[in-house]
């Protein structure tokens, strides 16, 4: 991160006065930006670059930040964001050894990470548990046609394929499984490549798969049963994809971090405003097929700020199975300035 002291344009300052201005007015429609929370008189003054690596899902609140200027307005040059194209832990790494300041990566990996004394922070949110959203749930366990499946007490005694051991969607249908009745230890989970868990279900390798997405919403359309929701339901408000950066890093710059905090959160209302404009990021971003973003795909609300009850629920599910040290809270993994 380098800090270049720099006269702004006058049209950016214009431009975040207009927009706190229409703030004020009781929104905005559905194709004007929105204001952040954050904007200062710091970001008219002086540029701080940032290396920001963005993940392959629930990008909208980068992708749209950095479209719709939020990051310029913060103060912030971001140049050309890279996607990460890999695993979470491997965004550990890269902000670790200062390839990126920031990368997108999800709360389970970090929290494994903090635990194993790796210096991660979590510095912003993207994507939570949100129990009280009411749309179509894009996650769970589903069954093939043919199934005789119907409940979470039939799962006792079967094979269910999820896409790692230790992941959200094994810990959301460990709890549910608890929840239901159903001891854990009768079933036996496989770990399955996430296009690959349908496709195993289909041809009798498991007997039911927890998926997500695409993947379940195709599985549906072709047959497939639903058994039991996701994580929404069993893990509420617990964090999903977020944002990490060094420990290092956030101590040294907790003001570019700021910036970036309000960044992602203009992005992140704008797009809960604008669906057409977040099915074209998908479109320009990704390679989804075209029909899933514009007739299927299901764009739940994103949410820069955490939920400590939830990361607390996630972080005593990890711990009942043993993943933890027992005196692990949710101070040490999040950033001060994300509480």
């Amino acid at each position: 991160m380098k800090l270049r002291r720099t006269l702004r344009p006058a049209a950016a300052t214009t431009t975040v006065a207009l927009m706190v201005g229409l703030t004020a007015c009781g929104g905005s429609a559905a194709t004007e930006p929105v204001s952040g929370s954050g904007s200062s008189s710091a970001a008219a003054e002086e540029v701080l670059e940032m290396t920001v690596a963005r993940g392959g899902v629930n990008i909208e609140n980068a992708v749209l930040a950095d479209e719709q200027g939020f990051f310029e307005e913060e103060g912030l040059d971001i140049g050309e964001m890279q996607l990460t194209g890999m695993g979470g832990a491997a965004a550990n790494s890269s902000v670790i050894s200062g390839e990126f300041d920031v990368a997108a990566t999800d709360a389970v990996t970090v929290i494994r990470a903090v635990a194993e004394g790796m210096p991660v922070v979590a510095v912003a949110g993207t994507k939570s548990a949100d129990p009280d959203y009411e749309g179509e749930v894009s996650d769970g366990i589903v069954v093939p046609p043919g199934s005789d499946i119907k409940e979470w007490a039939d799962l006792e005694g079967k094979k269910i394929g999820v896409p790692e051991l230790g992941g959200l969607p094994h810990m959301a249908t460990m709890t549910g499984l608890l929840q239901n009745g159903v001891d854990p230890a009768s079933v036996e989970f496989v770990p399955l490549p996430t296009d690959a868990l349908v496709e195993a279900a289909a041809k009798g390798q498991v007997d039911a798969v927890f998926t997500f997405s695409i993947f379940l919403l195709s599985a549906v359309d072709s047959g497939f049963t639903r058994v039991g929701t996701g994580v929404r339901e069993y893990l509420p408000n617990a964090p999903q994809v977020l944002w990490v950066a060094s420990k290092e890093f956030a101590e040294k710059n907790p003001e570019a971090l700021e910036r970036f905090h309000n960044a992602i959160e203009k992005g992140t209302e704008y797009g809960n405003g604008n669906e057409e404009a977040v099915r074209q990021a998908y479109h320009d971003h990704t390679q989804l097929p075209a029909p899933f973003i514009d007739e299927r795909m299901v764009l739940e609300p994103l949410n820069v700020e955490f939920d400590e009850e939830g990361w607390n629920t996630l972080l005593q599910v990890m711990k009942d199975e043993g993943d933890l040290r027992e005196d692990l809270t949710y101070e040490e993994i999040v950033w001060e300035g994300a509480r």
